[in-house]
């Protein structure tokens, strides 16, 4: 066979910031063997972060387009391919092989869930035009025509993205991506398969590795810091129960349900990426949107990653004595708003007229907190959030100035800026952490770890926070 004719595939991996140790020995003994025994085929491998899956998918068909593939295979980053263990050579690893053999658009293997009643990740078209998880007796054991198959595990003829439009996969509003591409390429003529025969493993829990992006709640679950006046409920039920009233509220003042505001958020999905460069000042643009920016960030909020996240910080700051703090760009505010709504003063910052900023301000009305929310920049402050803003500022420089000014001795900054990877996002105009990093130590506000940066001298190691610092 000649390198002409040689099959070319790209296996594309949306990946976290970690990865289970399950998997990691699985794909590198994967690699090899594909490498040593399918020599047949073309390999490329792309792994993309993954903030939000839909970037990643979309960065990896993009990928796969520019290396001239003729397949790309979707993996997952929690997944085992030879569950079994076992050590030497495996037919196992022949998936792509067996795959490609189909000769389908769409084909894949078999995995379930890893929570709850573990339903296989495949799904039929109920008469009603939805879809249902598959039961254990529609399931063949062999090839079979599908309405969905899993994403963690998909095979796409290449074929496929020249007729369906970009983007290829959207924010996971209704659907998830896997839903959205099956149902895109069904629509095309398509059809969509899977392979019950090949089943693969899906990974449910692993030992925590401790990493510069969750070091910050580790620390905080270690120590213990947590102190609340709710009465020692767990954190992770108190973050949820925060976002399912920030829920409520934003459903009673758009006059839609939660799926309503999915719809509504894909539309500003689809609209953003096209809009924000035609705006000489981005602050027009944000106060040009419409109900759609609160549904997005409603929806975006609820995402498991953004509630743990809400939890880990819940735990930094105490709210079982007075604090007084800053929201900066706060949006909806679902984090500064809880605080709030906890007892600690809250100043909110951000654009008059912004559809998100009005319905905080809607909110403390109807929350009766009105007395404890500020809407003006004042301090000196024990605490600031920024949240999901530093990345959106233009000048930047200028506001961190103004924030560092505005701390208390060990006050401190608390942010997700650090963490956000997500480059691909027009509104992100200000990505270069390395400059953000350098510009707040020159502030004097140092890094207690990547999401905690503290205002104190030089010497600040030998120092203890002052008894009145609230985080």
């Amino acid at each position: 066979m000649t390198d002409e004719k040689r099959i070319r595939i790209f296996i594309g991996i949306p990946a976290y910031s970690s990865v289970p140790g399950e998997t990691l020995e699985d794909y590198c003994r994967f690699m090899f063997h594909i490498g040593r025994r399918n020599t047949e085929f073309d390999f490329f491998v792309g792994i993309k972060t993954k903030s939000e899956q839909f970037r990643a998918r979309n960065s990896l068909v993009e990928a796969a387009l520019q290396v001239g593939a003729d397949y790309l295979f979707m993996l997952d980053d929690d997944h085992v391919i030879d569950w079994k263990g076992s050590q030497g050579p495996s037919d196992a690893y022949d998936i792509v092989k067996k795959l490609v053999a189909h000769k389908k658009p769409i084909v894949g293997a078999l995995y379930y869930h890893r929570g709850g009643d573990c339903l296989s990740v495949l799904m039929k078209e109920g008469k009603d035009g939805g879809f249902y998880y598959m039961r254990d007796d529609e399931i063949t054991g062999g090839l079979q025509e599908v309405a969905v198959q899993g994403g963690g595990c998909m095979l796409i003829d290449m074929n496929v993205f020249s007729r369906i439009r970009s983007p290829w996969f959207e924010p996971e509003f209704k659907y998830g991506t896997d839903v959205q591409i099956c149902q895109k390429a069904r629509e095309q003529g398509y059809t969509v398969w899977c392979d019950t025969s090949i089943v693969i493993g899906h990974v449910k829990s692993t030992r925590e590795v401790v990493t510069p992006e969750n070091r910050f709640r580790v620390i905080a679950e270690n120590k213990g810091s947590v102190k609340d006046r709710s009465g020692g409920l767990n954190m992770p039920l108190m973050a949820r129960n925060a976002m399912n009233l920030y829920r409520l509220d934003a459903e009673e003042y758009l006059g839609l349900t939660f799926d309503e505001m999915g719809t509504m958020a894909a539309t500003y999905g689809v609209t953003r990426q096209e809009n924000f460069h035609t705006f000489e000042n981005p602050e027009d643009y944000y106060r040009s949107l419409g109900p759609e920016q609160l549904a997005r960030q409603v929806h975006f909020h609820h995402t498991e990653e953004l509630i743990q996240q809400m939890d880990a910080f819940l735990k930094i700051i105490d709210t079982s004595q007075p604090g007084y703090g800053m929201d900066f760009g706060c949006g909806s505010s679902p984090l500064g708003f809880e605080v709030a709504l906890r007892g600690h003063q809250m100043d909110f910052i951000d654009l008059d007229g912004a559809p998100a900023y009005e319905f905080t301000k809607w909110r403390a009305k109807k929350r009766d907190i009105a007395d404890r929310c500020g809407w003006e920049w004042k301090g000196p402050y024990d605490y600031i959030l920024a949240m999901d803003s530093i990345e959106h500022l233009k000048d930047w420089k200028p506001i961190i100035d103004r924030m560092a000014d505005s701390l208390k001795d060990n006050g401190c900054i608390l942010t997700n800026y650090m963490l956000n990877n997500d480059f691909m996002n027009s509104e992100h105009i200000n990505m270069d952490k390395k400059a953000v990093t350098a510009h707040l130590t020159s502030r004097g506000i140092y890094p207690l770890n990547e999401v905690v940066w503290i205002k104190r001298n030089l010497g600040f190691m030998d120092k203890k926070p002052t008894s009145d610092s609230a985080a």
